[in-house]
């Protein structure tokens, strides 16, 4: 099926078929932390954002607005790439090795998509079944407008789907390190604002998916640890997810994503800013 070169995404294309499985969910802590290991949006991370108080409020807004900007209706789908940008405007600053970042930053930003693509093709192959080299190439083709929608220059993304490969491949290996955000985001001792034992269950349960979906050198130098069982439970936490989307219709599947797509305002679960004015992201930027 051809598509048109603008967004939202339709029935028939990759985008459709692939973003809305709800087993990316597990990529939620990996494409973090692929993100945060970029010492320049780790300091927009720790400058302007309320990570250390709302830990959940960047994950709720980030899966609010790039839903829509995906799957909303046209009107939706533009309002979303006009919040990213104003929200992108004012994150600027230095970082504590004192380099200076802007959120706009063409290589910033398309860092931050590639993650969402990298870890989106990986976890929906691991489940249903590795992708056909024409299949993949339209859903990198496709994906190119969220890097576009989200302030990417046309032209600035790898032209491929194999070029996109080896740009991942390069940045893991020459730009990510640890850094104060990520040693957060592993520190399993942290309270989050969840029921016991909720908090605990979710923060092995993020370690566990990094672990099996981080490239191995720096999952190594973030310390996770990896082992045959740890590869083995999270070969039998993908095997019921294959199991359960083959007894599962694909609309009901795909109903979280519906619902979040279709409601007015973000998701804001376990969150002490629950209590905030509504009509307001939860949040501040970045």
């Amino acid at each position: 099926m051809e598509r048109s070169d603008e967004l939202p995404f339709r029935p028939g294309d990759m985008s459709w078929k692939i973003m809305r499985e709800p087993v990316l969910g597990l990529g939620a802590a990996p494409t973090l932390l692929l993100q945060v290991t970029h010492p320049l949006v780790a300091a927009g991370v720790a400058q302007y954002s309320n990570f250390e108080s709302d830990p959940f409020a960047r994950l709720w807004r980030t899966a609010d607005i790039m839903l829509k900007l995906s799957f909303g209706a046209p009107e939706v789908s533009a309002k979303q790439s006009r919040i990213l940008r104003q929200m992108h405007k004012r994150v600027e600053g230095v970082s504590d090795e004192g380099v200076a970042y802007r959120a706009l930053d063409p290589d910033l930003l398309m860092w931050v998509w590639a993650t969402l693509v990298h870890n989106g093709i990986d976890l929906y192959q691991r489940t249903f079944g590795r992708l056909s080299d024409d299949e993949r190439e339209r859903f990198y083709s496709e994906q190119k407008l969220i890097a576009y929608a989200c302030g990417v220059p046309e032209g600035h993304c790898p032209e491929t789907y194999v070029a996109f490969r080896a740009y991942v491949q390069r940045v893991v290996r020459e730009e990510l390190r640890p850094t104060t955000i990520s040693a957060k985001l592993l520190d399993t001792e942290r309270k989050l604002p969840m029921p016991w034992p909720l908090g605990s269950a979710y923060i092995h349960l993020n370690l566990l998916a990094a672990g099996a979906l981080l490239p191995a050198p720096l999952r190594r130098e973030l310390g996770i640890p990896w082992n045959s069982r740890r590869a083995l439970t999270f070969a039998a936490l993908i095997e019921a997810n294959r199991a359960a989307a083959k007894v599962t219709p694909t609309a009901v599947r795909h109903r979280p994503t519906d619902y979040v797509v279709n409601r007015e305002r973000p998701l804001n679960l376990f969150s002490p800013s629950r209590g905030r004015r509504r009509g307001t992201l939860p949040g501040r930027a970045a």
